[in-house]
């Protein structure tokens, strides 16, 4: 196997002596449910186990996991980061099967695949098998999925301000390379009526009929291919019974664009459609932001980005370059240069059939180390 700058053959050798070792890691994680603003329990798994392998950790006021500076001779740092939390309510079945070549069950790659990585990291440290010549800060984080808007990673550069020039996020599927971050905005929008009896005050405004009306034009408004943006309702709620005109009724929207520019021009065409709708219908119509994921990128050809199609190239892992919405998002907005990779190929994400494909984590968790190893 070909050698790179910093990385002595003994590190590739211990990706592949401990490959176990790291699979364990990934069904103890995966295991520990971890649902957004309820991850204090694989937290605090993650933060023993940093203290274990000997790393100053603690956990910060939201609950983030932060260890090191580690690993290296000089500052700023690197910062390497994968978020705890997931998509799955916290009575879900967490248990994890191996079965044809195969670890299969809910978030088991999302995102404990890639979390599995950060403590794999901090035990090559420990041992030995890793030298670097920048420094890590390694960041387990809450928050990234759903409403958390990218909470967890917000607070990491906001306490750890100067501390790191670079970010490497562990999310996704091994051969992806995301440097562009997807924005998004999260409206929450509501509709109040008097409401009624559905018959004997029949015509009155329903804050249902209302909303049903927003959530038609909302699916009509044309939006560009290039820059890709898109619009998505994701949930509705609303009324009483069944015999009852609704007095209130809300829907959560979700906006996403690559450009920045556009996300605002889209909000701005959803909110004078709401107002339209309450004066056409003579009710209230109010909305908020519940969710701001900024937008953020660096250059096709940034050092950090050649690294990874570098490092690709050696190791044979075909990259796919996609725009994403990642805790990358919240460093790139900031003008930190930040890529987002994964440990293993997988499928069906944010499902209870969730599975990961064992064989190439060994590659995956190879790319990690040269990859740390290339940053000078």
């Amino acid at each position: 196997m070909p050698t790179v700058k910093g990385v002595r053959s003994d590190a590739i050798k211990y990706v592949e002596r401990n490959l176990d070792l790291y699979l364990e890691e990934v069904v103890r994680l995966a295991e520990l449910p971890a649902p957004t603003f309820q991850e204090a329990r694989r937290a605090d798994y993650v933060l023993r186990r940093f203290q274990e392998l000997g790393l100053e950790a603690s956990l910060d006021g939201i609950g983030n996991v932060v260890g090191g500076p580690a690993g290296g001779d000089r500052r700023p740092a690197v910062l390497v980061a994968a978020h705890l939390d997931t998509v799955f309510p916290l009575d879900t079945d967490c248990r994890v099967r191996r079965e044809d070549g195969r670890l299969h069950g809910p978030g088991v790659g999302d995102n404990a695949s890639n979390l599995a990585g950060l403590l794999f990291l901090a035990q090559g440290l420990r041992a030995g098998d890793l030298r670097l010549k920048r420094e890590l800060l390694l960041a387990a984080t809450v928050g990234e999925e759903g409403l958390g808007d990218l909470r967890g990673v917000k607070q990491v550069l906001v306490d750890r301000q100067g501390e790191f020039d670079r970010a490497i996020i562990l999310d996704g599927s091994l051969g992806a390379l995301v440097y562009q971050g997807v924005g998004s905005r999260r409206l929450k929008i509501s509709c109040h009526a008097p409401g009624g009896h559905s018959w004997g005050l029949f015509g009155a405004p329903s804050a249902v009929h209302v909303l049903g009306r927003i959530i038609s034009r909302i699916s009509y408004l044309a939006v560009p291919q290039q820059p890709r943006t898109t619009y998505n309702v994701g949930t509705v709620r609303g009324g009483t019974s069944v015999n009852t005109i609704a007095s209130e009724a809300e829907l959560l929207l979700d906006l996403r664009s690559v450009d920045r520019a556009e996300l605002v021009k889209l909000e701005e065409r959803v909110v004078a459609l709401l107002k339209e709708a309450a004066t056409e219908a003579g009710v209230e119509v109010r909305w908020e932001c519940i969710g701001d994921r900024p937008t953020g990128s660096v250059p096709a050809d940034h050092p950090l980005v050649r690294a990874v199609r570098r490092v690709h190239r050696r190791l044979g892992i075909p990259t796919v370059e996609v725009p994403s919405s990642t805790d990358g998002n919240a460093l790139l907005s900031q003008g930190i240069p930040a890529v987002t990779i994964g440990l293993t190929t997988g499928g069906n994400g944010h499902r209870t059939d969730e599975y990961i494909n064992i064989a190439p984590a060994s590659l995956g968790l190879q790319q990690l180390f040269w990859l740390l190893a290339e940053l000078e």
